[in-house]
């Protein structure tokens, strides 16, 4: 399993392919890009004949699943790696660290992207191997595109995996197990966990904790259900992936929904309750102004009357 420090700066010995324009992410593979509209994904490592597998792992796995209105565009396979499409937006753990004040309805909406195109995923045989925040790009409308696709392709007979691509989980995504190689649909639902607290969050679970150097005592927490404090939206479905109590991407997928319908009933609610309040307002401030009408009405018809009265009085004398 590869436990990779992900960089923003360069190395002066790195190798940049050529057309290359600039390198926008560095990893166990880098993504150079190449034009406004297009990018390279290759590997870093250009000795290591494991990460050029994975390279070719990932284009036929994105091959297989095709095109998706919610899944990285492939446009081909180059030399030196895979020509995918380019996406301006970058990535959504990058987004919401540059606007911590997004809509808890927009981060929620996100979360419901990624488990449904996580469902479609798995519907092709295809196990993820890596959900996180990082792998999840944006669109030119926000709208959620999973990338990395260096998991798993399984047999639709004994279930066993087909193509290997070598990639796996960083720690705080990390299904706790005995074999730490071992991938299948169940641990990419307990990294949604992990996906949907930071969305939520707005911060990786354990911000205190480094992914590498503190690995144990995160495994630990999760294998002990250490969790963090609950008093977020949605906390039970992020627990719910953590302990394994889901059967599957579209589970997850409905209690979202279901998440997202209560909040819209409460927001309806306290809509419809500030028109009737205002409307209420409306209608005292109405009766407030025919009362005084009405007050100086017969204040002037008592006037009128006294008047007459004296009228009178004055023509018996």
């Amino acid at each position: 399993m590869r436990q990779i420090r992900r960089r923003n700066s360069s190395d002066p010995t790195e190798r940049i392919p050529p057309g290359v324009e600039e390198v926008i992410s560095r990893g166990s593979c880098h993504v150079g890009k190449l034009n406004d509209t297009t990018v390279l994904k290759y590997t870093s490592d250009f000795n290591d004949p494991g990460y050029l597998t994975s390279i070719k792992v990932e284009h036929k796995i994105l091959q297989l699943l095709g095109p998706h209105p919610h899944i990285v565009e492939l446009k081909g396979l180059a030399e030196d790696g895979i020509i995918l499409k380019y996406y301006p937006n970058g990535t959504l753990r990058s987004y919401i660290k540059n606007h911590p004040y997004e809509t808890l309805e927009r981060r929620l909406e996100w979360a419901k992207q990624l488990v449904d195109t996580l469902s479609f995923v798995h519907a092709k045989r295809v196990v993820h191997c890596d959900v996180c925040l990082h792998n999840v790009l944006l669109d030119e409308n926000l709208n959620v595109i999973l990338a990395d696709f260096q998991g798993l392709l399984l047999s639709s007979t004994t279930g066993k995996p087909l193509l290997d691509g070598l990639t796996r989980e960083s720690s705080k995504s990390f299904m706790p197990r005995d074999n730490v190689y071992f991938a299948s649909y169940r641990t990419d639902l307990f990294a949604v966990g992990s996906a949907i607290y930071h969305l939520i969050a707005g911060h990786e679970v354990f911000p205190e904790l480094d992914s590498i150097d503190d690995e144990n005592v995160i495994n630990a927490r999760f294998v002990n259900g250490v969790f963090p404090s609950n008093d977020y939206v949605a906390s039970h479905i992020v627990e719910k992936c953590w302990m394994g109590q889901y059967e599957s991407a579209a589970e997850i997928s409905a209690d979202i929904a279901e998440v997202q319908a209560i909040r819209k009933d409460v927001e309806d609610s306290l809509k419809h309750g500030e028109e009737d309040a205002l409307k209420q307002g409306a209608l005292n401030h109405e009766e407030v102004l025919k009362h005084e009408s009405d007050s100086e009405s017969e204040e002037v018809s008592k006037d009128e009357e006294d008047e007459d009265e004296d009228a009178e009085y004055e023509e018996e004398l």
